[in-house]
């Protein structure tokens, strides 16, 4: 996966977890939180489905911002060590120049 690829996925996650959000009025660390340890009532197979699907798309989220930070990270120092000045100028990453 390209950083334009991770990016694009990430913001797309976040919509839709956003989105749920929004209509449950809790965060998606809380519900997941309530998720994992069971304590949710579903109320049937159709509320079953949204909370997985809602589970699923966290989870996919904050497995690609780890990802996100660490090419980040990776970047930040690269620059670091590319400059001889005390102060760093931030470039576009070339990664995302041509994308």
């Amino acid at each position: 996966m390209t950083l334009y690829e991770l990016i694009e996925e990430l913001q797309a996650l976040r919509a839709r977890t956003h989105a749920y959000e929004r209509k449950y009025g809790v965060t998606s660390h809380d519900f997941y939180g309530l998720y994992q340890q069971g304590l949710l009532d579903d109320e049937g197979v159709e509320q079953t489905t949204e909370f997985a699907r809602w589970a699923s798309a966290y989870e996919m989220q904050m497995e690609r911002e780890a990802e996100f930070k660490h090419q980040s990270h990776a970047f930040v120092v690269d620059l670091k060590h590319s400059s001889a000045a005390p102060a760093i100028r931030l470039k576009p990453n070339p990664q995302l120049v041509d994308a």
